[in-house]
């Protein structure tokens, strides 16, 4: 199973907002026992679908000096379901900000129907920290691929 929530970046204002996408496919492998019959994308997929576009969001925001780490999901409410076909909208925006520690509001939706609004709470530690630098260029990759900077092959 992938563990990315997250198509790509389709707009970003550092500092202030980003909003990210995902199209639901039922070839996820969840969908094997969530549910047979009724397919349905869990809550902890959409809330981190949100904290991966936060993590976009902080990193630009912090001129790459930090990674994000969640810490604590606030006030989350799971107010309509996610379904294979469906392309899940997620919006956050910042709500706080320092060197240390970054708090967002993020709402997933589909179509004009929201389906998961949380706070999200995170630590923003130096890359070193948290990334062996082994693996620092693959996380920098990413986001590059996320934000439409570079491309799975390797190529710009």
């Amino acid at each position: 199973m992938r563990h990315y929530h997250l198509d790509r970046i389709e707009s970003i204002e550092p500092g202030v907002r980003a909003v990210g996408v995902r199209a639901v496919a039922l070839g996820d492998d969840v969908f094997t026992d969530h549910f047979p019959g009724n397919p349905v994308l869990p809550g902890v997929y959409l809330v981190e679908g949100l904290a991966q576009t936060a993590g976009v969001l902080l990193w630009e925001t912090s001129k790459h000096s930090r990674i994000a780490i969640m810490v604590s999901v606030d006030r989350a409410r799971f107010v309509a379901f996610a379904r294979p076909g469906d392309l899940v909208r997620f919006a956050v925006e910042i709500v706080s900000y320092d060197d240390d520690a970054a708090r967002v509001r993020g709402t997933a939706s589909v179509g004009e129907r929201d389906v998961v609004v949380a706070g999200l709470t995170f630590s923003l530690q130096e890359p070193t920290r948290v990334i062996p630098p082994l693996f620092q260029p693959f996380w920098e990759h990413t986001a590059d691929i996320w934000l439409g900077r570079a491309r799975l092959d390797g190529n710009a």
